[in-house]
């Protein structure tokens, strides 16, 4: 088959503004029940649909795609210097933030691509090994077209997409649509494009979306995509309309394609197969291209790809078993030109692609949709160099798949070639599936007392839960690390997820990291928090020092870090080499484990979680969190580098700091509200546990953290040496975990409202030329300006100190928004709206300095001056704008 079609890098051009992202002044008094918001027909879910998506939307004219994101400082493959090494994720730049994104489509694990803003097909991320990154292809032969005929006319056919030079092209003979000739909108999980007369006199436009259902595992792990394509006559008189959805036997991996550092990993698959299927009970006609060959690697052996379509009445179908995906397109494109119709046999004998038409009359002013889906059953992902560790997909245990008492896939359980069955089973329930999602969806995308920005950012960021390299098991298969001691998360019924943490860094997602996005993660899919706490609890049991891992995936040592390779995630992962001390790095990680597993048992009421979690959390208090407290201090102390989350500041070693400092606090009234549960449930571990002395050291460590950073009008950074009176943006997150928490409070009520508005006064300098802000940098002199870009980011300058965190800045306006609403400064919100409204515009508008690259990849930092100087494109962090929104609706 042909080679996919790859972008090419142009130059910057300016581009229209993003339609409708404007920030709210001030709230609404009431909270919005999602019982009341939720609509509860299929007709009100498409009105709210398209409601949300006309407010709070991302919206760009259709294939109208600006540059990439260019500065002086950064890695300059964004100007056309391919000299330039592109295998280090600290380069600026690197991975490039690519423009025209959108939409992702597949569940969760499933493999996943996206809908671009040109409307083809691509970038890919089906997972594993090979994605380290995204793959930056299209499927040139993938794409709906629409015909239109009216009596004693000559008919227009139209393919509905545009051809860019950043995505490539369509096949030749195809006849496309002009940039600009329409609009596409964005709002995850639901995309939408409304063509400008792509035929004479039928109104078209394409809604496409996967059931992503908050909570329900089965609908949020399905290899679907829907595509609606609305077709209404605005003319008074009847008209012939004809719909074609086209697709190939496409690959799972084009290694060549990966974006920035191609992949190693071999990925084959060849041997093809074409064969209709029809269920008449169901009216749903499909075409499955399938792929078996011993060559085959078990990512793609026994592979399929199911195009299905369920007619409603009056309308037909007609097909094409295969046609030559290696051609120009002329030979599927001249049938359904002619006549609206394919001949229901093989144009050739390639099995390279299908395609499936509906043709219908259309009655004036008579509005019909024709509903297609691609399913696709790749049930196996690898990883390794050599491809060999291989997990079931999630999806395939609600297709037949079983694993037995230690989580291990039963061989032969999944009875495999599900395409049609998938597809079928998703489109007789398709109506059903969007009401489900509206259940959740539509009381986001529609709530009018939070900002559209706040809206559009929190829907459109969880987009990472299924593209950015996603995986959720069900089962292991097969691979060489196998132990003879249990594996993490072989408890059964435990279902395996990570994302990567993204940017250049394949890991399984970092514990420091992840942090700040997992709300997300607990409120909308909890069955997948659960499964990383019991795992993370099996890895802090096994590991020899009792401390909790970097990441469930392995990567050697720092300064060998080989960041774009993942070799088996949760059975390799990197375990302590020595205990932990005073000034050890990373003390948030064990914090951070804290406030998932307490906050997922507290979310859920799972007291077997709690069973489950609990020695490990004692066991990790014990190891990785008190022995870093110096002799005779009440407060951890930190290494220069590597602190934590925040590890590249520019601070001495030695000092307190008051981020850690706050999350000892914290992890203090977690220790004590488990262990008093866990006591209370009869768990041995906790029967020998003081609960009074952790209450006393809690209260011992707010005297000397109040000592140590209360100024009178802020928090500082740290209590001595290099940038100490410093105001530092994420000073009150624990604070704010706490709150979530219903914990203790780490800061006095009185002095939350004061440093927040020391801490925006002083953060918040730098805007636009339009006024907008460009974010609130990690640290700001006090009484003075950020700091300018560092040269060369030499550790000892502290390089983090001068860039804005997307994802913290997400955070930080909506805590500065709960606050005001709790302390009753609406000066607060305002800020809060204010620095969530310049971050989204940063990121998302085509009139911001990078063009609109941003959207869809969102990167984890940029220069505090200037956002084209920008890091690590398509970073996991950036999905607390869910925390952003949790905080900014009604508690």
């Amino acid at each position: 088959m042909k080679s996919p079609t790859t972008p090419q890098i142009r130059g910057r051009r300016r581009g229209l503004a993003v339609v409708a992202v404007a920030v709210a002044a001030a709230f609404a008094v009431t909270p919005l029940s999602p019982a009341q918001a939720a609509p509860s027909s299929v007709s009100g879910v498409l009105a709210a649909r398209l409601a949300a998506l006309r407010d709070a939307a991302y919206q760009r004219p259709l294939g109208d795609i600006g540059g990439t994101p260019c500065s002086p400082q950064d890695w300059q493959l964004c100007a056309g210097d391919t000299t330039a090494p592109n295998t280090s994720p600290y380069q600026l730049g690197n991975p490039i933030a690519q423009n025209g994104l959108g939409i992702p489509l597949g569940g969760l694990g499933a493999g996943s691509f996206m809908i671009n803003q040109a409307g083809t097909f691509g970038p890919w991320n089906m997972g594993g090994s090979s994605n380290t990154n995204y793959e930056n292809r299209i499927l040139s032969q993938a794409a709906i077209h629409v015909r239109e005929q009216q009596s004693g006319q000559a008919p227009t056919t139209k393919t509905l997409a545009v051809n860019t030079d950043e995505f490539g092209s369509v096949l030749p003979a195809w006849s496309t649509l002009e940039e600009g000739s329409g609009t596409y909108s964005a709002l995850y999980p639901f995309g939408r494009m409304d063509y400008d007369d792509p035929v004479p006199s039928t109104k078209v436009s394409t809604t496409f979306w996967t059931p992503i259902v908050a909570g329900d595992d089965e609908s949020s792990s399905q290899p679907v995509a829907y595509f609606d394509v609305e077709l209404t006559n605005e003319t008074s008189k009847s008209t012939k309309v004809s719909t074609m959805f086209t697709f190939p036997n496409a690959p799972a991996h084009v290694a060549s394609t990966v974006q920035n550092t191609p992949s190693g990993v071999p990925s084959v698959r060849t041997g093809f197969t074409s064969e209709k299927s029809e269920d008449r009970s169901n009216k749903v006609t499909g075409i499955t291209l399938g792929a078996s060959s011993p060559e085959n690697t078990a990512d793609s052996q026994n592979s399929e790809w199911t195009t299905a379509v369920r007619a409603e009445p009056g309308q037909n179908v007609s097909y094409a078993t295969s046609w030559n995906a290696d051609g120009d397109g002329s030979d599927i494109y001249a049938p359904f030109s002619d006549t609206g119709r394919l001949p229901d046999s093989a144009l050739d004998s390639s099995n390279s692609a299908s395609a499936l038409a509906v043709d219908m009359n259309l009655r004036a002013h008579e509005k019909k949709v024709v509903r297609y889906i691609l399913a696709w059953d790749f049930p196996q992902i690898t990883f390794g160099t050599e491809s060999d560790t291989s997990w079931m997909r999630r999806y395939t245990s609600f297709y037949g798949g079983r694993e037995d008492e230690q989580n291990n896939y039963i061989a032969g359980s999944y009875p495999g070639n599900q395409g049609f069955e998938i597809a079928t089973r998703n489109l007789t329930r398709a109506n059903k599936a969007a009401l489900n999602v509206a259940r959740w969806w539509a009381p986001v995308a529609t709530d009018p007392s939070i900002s559209p920005s706040i809206r559009m950012a929190a829907l459109n960021e969880l987009g990472q839960l299924p593209f950015n390299g996603s995986f959720w098991e069900s089962g292991l298969v097969s691979s060489p690390y196998k132990t003879d001691q249990p594996r993490p998360g072989s408890k059964p019924g435990t279902h395996l997820f990570h994302s990567l943490t993204g940017g250049g860094w394949a890991d399984a997602g970092e514990t420091d990291v992840q942090g700040q996005m997992a709300i997300a993660l607990r409120e909308l899919f909890p069955s997948t928090e659960a499964s990383w706490v019991r795992a993370t609890s099996d890895m802090i049991n096994q590991d020899p020092n009792g401390l909790v891992p970097g990441s469930p995936g392995f990567n050697p040592p720092v300064e060998g870090y080989i960041w774009w390779q993942l070799e088996a995630p949760w059975l390799l992962w990197e375990k302590s080499a020595a205990p932990a001390a005073p000034e050890s790095t990373f003390f948030d990680r064990p914090i951070k484990y804290l406030i998932r597993a307490y906050a997922t048992y507290q979310s859920t009421g799972d007291k077997s979680l709690l069973r489950d979690a609990y020695p490990a959390m004692l066991r990790l208090w014990q190891n990785d969190v008190q022995p870093r407290i110096p002799a005779g201090d009440t407060l951890p102390t930190e290494a220069a580098v590597f602190a934590s989350t925040y590890d590249i500041m520019g601070q001495s070693g030695g000092v307190h700091g008051v981020y850690n400092s706050g999350l000892y606090i914290l992890g203090t009234e977690i220790m004590a509200a488990a262990t008093k549960d866990a006591q209370r449930l009869g768990i041995p571990e906790a029967a020998g546990v003081d609960v009074g002395a952790l209450k006393q050291t809690a209260v011992a460590s707010r005297a000397a953290y109040d000592k140590a950073f209360w100024t009178g009008s802020y928090y500082s950074f740290t209590d001595a040496g290099e940038r100490a009176t410093d105001v530092f943006v994420d000073a009150l997150w624990p604070q704010h975990v706490a709150e979530q928490l219903k914990l203790p409070d780490v800061n006095p009520r009185d002095r939350v409202g004061t440093h927040l508005t020391t801490a925006f006064d002083q953060l918040a300098q730098v805007k636009d030329s339009s006024g907008q802000l460009l974010g609130a940098p990690n640290l700001v002199p006090i009484g003075g300006k950020p700091y300018g870009y560092i040269p060369n980011r030499p550790r000892e300058a502290g390089f983090q100190a001068a860039e804005v965190w997307t994802g913290t800045n997400f955070e930080f306006a909506g805590t500065l928004i709960r606050e005001g609403r709790r302390l009753g400064l609406p000066d607060l919100v305002t800020k809060g709206n204010t620095l969530a409204d310049g971050v989204v515009h940063q990121i998302y508008s085509p009139d911001a300095a990078a063009e609109g690259a941003f959207a869809f990849n969102t990167p984890e930092a940029w220069n505090g001056y200037d956002t084209t100087t920008y890091r690590a494109a398509y970073y996991s962090r950036a999905l607390a704008a869910w925390d952003m929104y949790a905080s900014a609706r009604r508690q």
